[in-house]
C-alpha cells in the first residue's frame, strides 16, 4: 500500500527525512551532554544544568533516531524503485536525500561518541582549562 501524497508529492518522504535529521541531531547532542559539552561550556563560562537530564535519554534518542533514519531511507529507496518502473512518478526529493545523508552522519557520530570521540576530546579540553 502506497503512502498518501498530496499535490507536492514528497510529503511523507520529506517529513520522515526532517524527523530523522532532527532525531539524529538530538541524539548527538545527548551524547555530548554527558561529559564533553559541560566541560566545553565551562571553558566559555556558561553552565548547562539540564545536560544530565538529556544525557540520561541518549540511548532512547539514539534508537528513535535510528528508527526514523531507517524509515526515511526505506521511503527514499521505495520511491526510487517505483520511479524506475513508472516514468510518470515524481523523483525523490534532493532535499530529503541530503537530510537523510546529514542524519546518517550525525547518527554515526552519536554511535562513535563514547568509544572514540569522547576519549579523544576530554583530555584536550581538560588541558585547555
Amino acid at each position: 500500500m502506497d503512502a498518501p501524497e498530496n499535490k507536492n508529492g514528497n510529503v511523507p518522504e520529506m517529513a520522515v527525512s526532517v524527523s530523522a535529521a532532527a532525531g539524529a541531531a538530538a541524539s548527538l547532542f545527548a551524547w555530548a551532554a554527558c561529559c564533553v559539552l559541560p566541560l566545553a561550556l565551562s571553558l566559555a563560562g556558561v553552565t548547562f544544568a539540564g545536560a544530565a537530564v538529556i544525557a540520561g535519554m541518549r540511548g532512547w534518542l539514539t534508537l528513535v533516531a535510528i528508527a526514523a533514519l531507517l524509515a526515511g531511507w526505506a521511503l527514499h529507496w521505495r520511491r526510487r524503485q517505483r520511479c524506475r518502473r513508472d516514468a510518470s512518478c515524481r523523483r525523490p526529493s534532493r532535499v530529503a536525500f541530503w537530510l537523510l545523508v546529514a542524519a546518517t552522519v550525525l547518527v554515526t557520530l552519536s554511535l562513535a561518541w563514547q568509544p572514540i570521540i569522547e576519549p579523544w576530546a576530554l583530555p584536550r579540553l581538560a588541558v585547555a582549562r
